[in-house]
């Protein structure tokens, strides 16, 4: 693959260029007549967008206010982002219960679980609620406008998707203000990245619209030696072609090559019990200098809104998301514990290819029977997932986990990529919601067909039909208050076993999943807040004696409360809560995990951030932030845990105007205390006999400055 050489002089010269031209542009419109409105500086946290959420744009709720949505929904905003100066995608979501690592460090991308049950990559993470985006590659927060959680099944909408929940990512758009903005951002490491973030309306009447990020710079890891480079171009454009007729289109080029750290895989048991290592200094690049991991991804989606009546609105959508990735992943085994000696390998991996290509179609609207108000939903989605695992070549090198060495380039022949497997998830959807008095009544189904298609092994081909329910009712017990309670089925991808696996290339097939949730939503002076009781029961697959397989079935019961917003003029609040019982209630073949806890599943997580804008100094604003995450067991046969940890943030940002143009500046301090912890603790779907273990990070400065002209 191409890597990226962008030099800091090069990412300043882009980002300052485009930024010159707007504001020419604008200048020039002034001067002929044109005219220009500047925001104010305002207190952070407006009103407007005060880390509460409003509606959401996610599957069949879409446009729904979240307080009437059935289900756990948490929201992060634009300015809670950039109150936190959040990069990543954990950056973003440390701030809801239940979300932890898994399997990986921070190095290339955030692979996640929630409520102790894995995020997929290739269909769980959602652009603008629609187009499955590709999660192996740091999806870019630059140009997203807020991130939105939905906790649970939900496959009414979308398909063939795990009951983690749906990590929607909504965009920027070009609004009735223009937007120019240059952004830089550094840390203590070294890292520089540029950005710039331009969005106007155009047209006699501002019919058209368009947003565009820009954003490059070089990396520089905690890790020593771990280094690289991302890039970022993105549009939003929009056409109000009529009063009826609306078009969107979203792009998305996205690039990063970076030396990623390695895992650790954890000792075979001893006498029924696995000797975990002490934690090794995340800041020692156990990897080979070389062992990078370049992805390129893109994302293109077209939707397309026209009302055939005030009441009705038919929907299509059309969308494409491609991520290509070379990678040397390395894992870290056979170590001793107290020397640290052991051997690392190094799967050195080219041509990766994973291709979604999504289509969408409903008919939206509203109408009456008698007292009953109906919002109504029919619709049609297909999406096909192509897969080219590439081709893989491994080596074996000598290590020592506490003090690594530098390794020589081991040069390898790669073979043929290999061939594509595919799979189709096509369904037709019906959902109401009734309005009768206080209550809400809903009501879905979809009819779904799941088609497997493996890239050489005709006899692994499998299709699959279900329908599944949706059911659930809302209270409107005062103004500011709802209860609520549904029931939800959902189906996932089995999976396929890894290369390394004996039974390498088998698939199983679907998981059929089935969830009780109920909770009450209330708001109190500007302060939103929710509790939830939930109930999961899911097949949990995963790799014994090297061999994927059915493990059992799990059931995980949980309580989950959150708040946000802000609870006076000068201080703001974001916090969360999550207890769960986790645990295997069947087994399929090995006994010995009936009653075990699944991997990786912490019994309790909660996460507190607070910002206090001061009074004596206008525009600044001092916050601080605490996230637990507990107790975690390594593997299903509950052979080992790691301790649980906390980690504390600190941060400032001060708002200022220079030349009649706001400044934004920015200063955060992650993990003050340095605190060495485990930040991944293998997941339920690899290896239980060898779960992979990754180290968090240590204390990072970042600053940043923003200037809006």
């Amino acid at each position: 693959m191409k890597h990226i050489t962008l030099t800091r002089k090069t990412v300043l010269c882009l980002a300052l260029a485009a930024a010159w031209q707007a504001q020419a542009a604008d200048d020039t419109a002034t001067a002929t007549g044109g005219e220009r409105t500047l925001d104010t500086v305002e207190v952070f946290a407006t009103e407007a967008n005060s880390w509460r959420a409003g509606s959401i744009g996610v599957g069949a709720f879409r446009d729904t206010p979240a307080k009437e949505v059935p289900m756990t929904v948490n929201v992060i905003d634009r300015d809670l982002l950039d109150a936190q100066q959040a990069n990543s995608l954990y950056e973003a979501m440390k701030n809801t219960a239940g979300v932890t690592r898994a399997q990986l460090g921070a190095t290339a991308y955030d692979n996640l679980s929630i409520r102790g049950l894995l995020v997929d990559n290739r269909s769980s993470y959602r652009l603008n609620g629609g187009l499955p985006i590709v999660n192996l590659i740091d999806l870019p927060l630059e140009n997203k406008e807020r991130v939105e959680v939905l906790k649970g099944v939900g496959g009414l909408y979308y398909g063939f998707v795990p009951p983690s929940g749906i990590i929607n990512l909504i965009t920027k758009r070009a609004g009735s203000t223009p937007v120019t903005a240059l952004q830089l951002s550094t840390d203590d490491n070294g890292s520089f990245v540029a950005g710039v973030d331009v969005g106007r309306r155009f047209g006699n009447e501002g019919q058209f619209g368009a947003r565009v990020n820009l954003v490059g710079g070089k990396l520089q890891s905690a890790v020593d030696g771990a280094d690289g480079d991302r890039y970022l171009f993105a549009g939003a454009f929009d056409w109000k072609v009529t009063d009826r007729w609306l078009l969107k289109l979203d792009v998305e080029d996205i690039a990063k090559d970076v030396v990623e750290q390695s895992s650790i895989l954890a000792l075979p048991a001893v006498n029924g019990k696995i000797t975990l290592p002490r934690i090794p200094d995340p800041r020692n690049r156990i990897a080979p200098d070389w062992a990078n991991y370049d992805a390129k991804g893109q994302n293109v989606q077209l939707r397309n809104d026209f009302a055939l009546t005030d009441n009705w609105v038919w929907t299509v959508e059309a969308g494409r998301s491609e991520l290509e990735r070379d990678r040397n992943f390395s894992r870290m085994r056979n170590y001793d514990v107290t020397t640290g000696e052991g051997i690392l390998d190094i799967f050195r991996t080219r041509n990766q290819k994973f291709i979604n290509r999504n289509v969408r179609t409903e008919l939206a609207g509203r109408f009456e029977t008698g007292p009953v108000t109906h919002d109504f939903t029919f619709g049609h989605s297909r999406n096909t997932l192509s897969t080219s695992l590439g081709n893989t070549h491994t080596v074996s090198v000598a290590q020592n986990l506490y003090n690594p060495r530098d390794i020589a380039e081991i040069p390898v022949a790669h073979g043929q990529d290999a061939r594509s497997s595919h799979t189709r998830d096509r369904g037709w959807y019906v959902f109401d919601r009734a309005a009768l008095g206080d209550w809400l009544l809903i009501a879905g189904a979809r009819a779904s067909k799941f088609e497997f298609e493996h890239a050489t092994d005709k006899s692994q081909d499998y299709t699959k039909r279900k329908i599944s329910p949706t059911v659930a009712a809302v209270w409107k017990l005062t103004p500011a208050t709802n209860l609520y309670a549904g029931y939800l089925e959902g189906m996932e991808d089995g999976g396929i076993a890894r290369p390394t696996a004996v039974n390498a290339g088998t698939s199983l097939e679907p998981l059929v999943t089935r969830q009780w949730e109920g909770g009450v939503k209330t708001e109190w002076r500007g302060v939103q807040a929710n509790a939830a009781l939930f109930q999961i029961e899911r097949p949990m697959n995963g790799e014994v004696d090297g061999i994927y397989q059915r493990l059992g079935e799990a059931r995980l019961r949980g309580v989950e409360l959150s708040a946000g917003g802000q609870i006076s003029p000068r201080w703001g609040i974001f916090s969360s809560m999550q207890w769960i019982d986790a645990e295997f209630t069947k087994a399929e073949n090995d006994q010995r995990i009936v009653g075990n806890r699944p991997a990786n599943t912490p019994g309790v997580t909660a996460s507190l951030f607070v910002e206090h804008r001061l009074a004596a100094i206008p525009g600044l604003a001092l916050s601080a932030g605490a996230y637990y995450t507990g107790k975690r067991e390594v593997d299903a046969f509950n052979r080992a845990e790691v301790d649980g940890f906390t980690r504390y943030d600190l941060g400032a940002r001060y708002r200022t105007k220079i030349v009649g143009n706001q400044l934004d500046l920015a200063a955060t301090v992650e993990n003050v205390t340095d605190k060495r912890y485990w930040a991944a603790a293998g997941d339920s779907k690899v290896d239980s006999n060898a779960p992979l273990l990754a180290v968090g990070m240590p204390r990072t400065l970042r600053v940043s400055a923003k200037i809006s002209f």
